[in-house]
């Protein structure tokens, strides 16, 4: 689900079960690879019409624009996890990125996607190697605020999200050297494809919908840690 409307995924793994104290996956590396691997699947299916109808160009233009998140990902995640990955840094990036896409989404919608657009969210997804940010979200609102449509923009935002959350996945997969249990991915494939094919994608309440969760979890987050520093 958090592949298809933009609240992040990485920070939803994090947060929620950090808020509602939830026992944590005895190997949660493994435990996200397989849900970035179900969501890229559900949402593969779902698009498949919008896939099925790139041309060559097209193709190969949406598989480089992966690359600089890839490339991004291979060298920095871990440290940028290390810095970024607690529940106050990653609540506080959650937020604001919610509020920036809040703030794009209320741009007139002028015309369709182009080039030139592509590369601006290509460089957009490297900012979601910060934890709150988003892939679909940070390519999402670079393409709001280039005055891409409303619905173009969130479809090729997740046509966008594909390759780097397969990679991601697949390199998940490679550091924790073991494969996924088969019922998460599963699940997240259900649950991605259900989501991308019934959302109003040209509706402006999945935009202000993923706004205002994210800057409801960050709240809680922020009440939580000013309870608990206050308990101490």
């Amino acid at each position: 689900m958090a592949e298809v409307v933009p609240v992040s995924s990485s920070a939803q793994l994090s947060l929620l079960p950090w808020l509602l104290r939830w026992q944590p996956e005895a190997d949660q590396t493994t435990f996200a690879a397989g849900l970035h691997a179900g969501s890229s699947v559900g949402v593969a299916l779902a698009l498949r019409a919008d896939l099925l109808a790139l041309d060559r160009a097209a193709f190969r233009r949406l598989l480089l624009s992966s690359l600089p998140a890839a490339a991004a990902g291979v060298v920095a995640q871990e440290a940028v996890e290390q810095r970024l990955g607690g529940p106050g840094p990653t609540a506080a990036l959650l937020a604001g990125a919610g509020a920036v896409m809040w703030f794009a989404d209320r741009r007139t919608e002028v015309r369709g996607v182009e080039p030139s657009d592509v590369v601006a969210a290509a460089i957009a997804q490297v900012l979601a190697l910060a934890p709150g940010v988003s892939r679909s979200g940070a390519a999402l609102t670079a393409l709001r605020l280039r005055g891409v449509r409303r619905g173009e923009a969130l479809r090729y935002s997740m046509l966008m999200s594909l390759p780097v959350t397969a990679g991601a996945g697949l390199l998940t997969a490679y550091r924790s050297r073991q494969l996924p249990a088969p019922l998460p991915a599963s699940l997240a494939a259900g649950t991605a494809l259900v989501a991308a094919e019934r959302l109003g994608l040209g509706s402006h309440r999945v935009v202000t919908g993923a706004a205002v969760y994210r800057l409801a979890v960050a709240a809680s987050v922020g009440v939580r840690l000013r309870t608990s520093k206050g308990s101490t």
